[in-house]
């Protein structure tokens, strides 16, 4: 009994890393079709970046709720906005990049039930 439970618990887990796994994958791929060359390094500095100045301030948007024409104009007044109540450029030109890449290519991701 034992031992069936602990193979159980294993195939279930590693099927949960594998699903996170592949759907990342699915995200840098679909990022690479609108930005060539994007990367899974670049697509988790996007995502930390986002987690980190977005979050920071306020509730996380998910990137559904708008599309890329209304994220490449939120994005930079929101970065302005946010180095301007720092008093210091907080958020570079590099890191905004991150996070315009991030939340374009997640803005086209299929929506998924949160657990």
């Amino acid at each position: 009994m034992k031992k069936s439970l602990i193979i159980i618990s294993a195939i279930t887990l590693a099927a949960c890393g594998t699903s996170k796994v592949t759907s990342k994958n699915a995200d840098v791929e679909r990022g690479a079709l609108k930005f060539p060359g994007y990367t899974v390094s670049e697509y988790n500095a996007g995502k930390k970046a986002t987690q980190a100045y977005c979050g920071g301030c306020h509730a996380l948007k998910t990137p559904q709720d708008f599309n890329e024409a209304q994220w490449s104009m939120i994005v930079p007044k929101m970065v302005k906005k946010a180095n301007k109540k720092a008093g210091s450029e907080v958020i570079d030109p590099k890191a905004q990049e991150a996070i315009m890449k991030y939340l374009i290519t997640m803005s086209s991701a299929p929506v998924t039930a949160s657990k």
